[in-house]
């Protein structure tokens, strides 16, 4: 789409409440001076119309304050006190972004013409060297490792390997989603995880380190497609043995020890679905990633998609043993007593060397029970109840009476 002059096409975004970034919509971006209803005014301010509704999405006076950021070279961020949130501009095109920019650093200039070597920049990370946070990568060069403005990963191979994990440790908010799916370009991903095992098996602490830096990058990244990629079965173990190198530790962790030798599964009720137990055995790796793996590192935005992937998992499981005729039959007969949770229940008594993990189980069925939508939670409770539930509640804890 070709702008008008003195117009920028945008994506205008802004920081919610759990830190992640919401899309407000594409629309363009213009410059002009402010008008009040009782007074002329001086200021200048940003204008954002959107491209289809030709509604206003935003209207912002540009402020004497360093509140602004250039990030890459088509990104513009700042927080707005006025809203009390992080707004950010993503440009189509470098040349606004650039056009944009002048005319806040213009406006950051005119702020104190007397004295203006006293006045308070706002920052250009485009321009040069930018800090970051992670040990080796400080002084990374943002725009060169950028490029055009579109982060590109090299080819997954261990000559690569650290450029990769630097590139990762400095996606701009703007270009996570993109870095993500090039992340999980057919074979991408699991070429990444083989060059773990070849770092493994050739003991190369150094490119070890760089795994564990490259994989707590990707999970920040924060992207849940990407997220449930490497939560999968066939890619997980890999991935906690990458997050086992922590640089700032001493020594190698013993996560996938822990979790395969360790950890033991116990199944009171016999559970046939296979999704099912992997939906229990990835909520599992989870939390233990999220509480003893990566307790330091995750901020907060990452800490709520990873709990809201363990809430999505457990709504599953509940579904899929309420759909599961074995588990929880139409009737309380049927020929596969076994499997059923309440015939279970009805054949044991308190005592017997399996009723406390059953009386477990049934109050951690019904709790995660409250996560589904009103009509499913319904029937649930009408099929648990036409089975017995209220019977088992009064062998488990009886009802006493006024």
């Amino acid at each position: 789409m070709q702008s008008a002059p003195g117009l920028h096409r945008v994506k205008l975004y802004k920081l919610n409440e759990t830190g992640g970034w919401d899309d407000k919509g594409t629309g363009l971006v213009s410059v002009g001076p402010m008008e009040f209803a009782n007074h002329q005014s001086n200021s200048v301010g940003l204008v954002v119309i959107g491209e289809e509704s030709q509604k206003m999405l935003m209207v912002h006076r540009i402020l004497h304050e360093d509140i602004y950021n250039r990030q890459d070279e088509t990104i513009i961020t700042w927080t707005d006190p006025d809203i009390g949130t992080d707004v950010a501009l993503s440009f189509q095109e470098g040349q606004g972004c650039n056009a944009i920019w002048q005319h806040i650093v213009r406006v950051q200039q005119d702020a104190d013409p007397k004295h203006p070597d006293h006045r308070r920049r706002v920052i250009d990370e485009f321009d040069g060297p930018v800090g970051h946070l992670d040990g080796d990568y400080l002084h990374h060069d943002v725009g060169e490792m950028a490029g055009a403005g579109h982060i590109e990963l090299p080819a997954a191979e261990l000559s690569n390997l650290e450029e990769l994990a630097k590139i990762l440790a400095h996606v701009p908010p703007m270009q996570r989603e993109r870095v993500a799916q090039l992340l999980m370009s057919p074979g991408y991903l699991r070429k990444v995880l083989d060059m773990f095992r070849q770092c493994e098996d050739l003991e190369d602490t150094a490119s070890l380190h760089h795994m564990f830096r490259l994989m707590r990058s990707m999970i920040m990244l924060n992207d849940t497609q990407l997220l449930d990629e490497l939560l999968k079965e066939e890619h997980v173990m890999d991935v906690i043995g990458c997050l086992e190198y922590d640089p700032d530790l001493q020594a190698q962790q013993q996560h996938r020890n822990f979790l395969q030798t360790a950890v033991v599964f116990k199944e009171v009720v016999p559970i046939k679905s296979q999704e099912v137990l992997q939906k229990i055995h990835q909520t599992y790796r989870i939390q233990y990633l999220k509480d003893v793996i990566l307790p330091r590192s995750l901020d907060d935005a990452t800490y709520a998609t990873l709990s809201s992937l363990m809430l999505f998992n457990n709504v599953d499981v509940v579904l899929g043993l309420y759909q599961d005729a074995n588990f929880l039959p139409e009737t309380l007969f049927c020929c596969c007593a076994d499997l059923q949770l309440f015939r279970t229940l009805k054949d044991r008594k308190p005592g017997d060397a399996d009723w406390d993990d059953l009386v477990a189980f049934l109050q951690e069925f019904c709790s995660l029970a409250k996560h589904l939508q009103l009509q499913q939670r319904q029937n649930l409770w009408a099929k648990m109840t036409q089975l017995g539930m209220f019977e088992v509640r009064g062998g488990v804890a009886p009802i006493q009476t006024m």
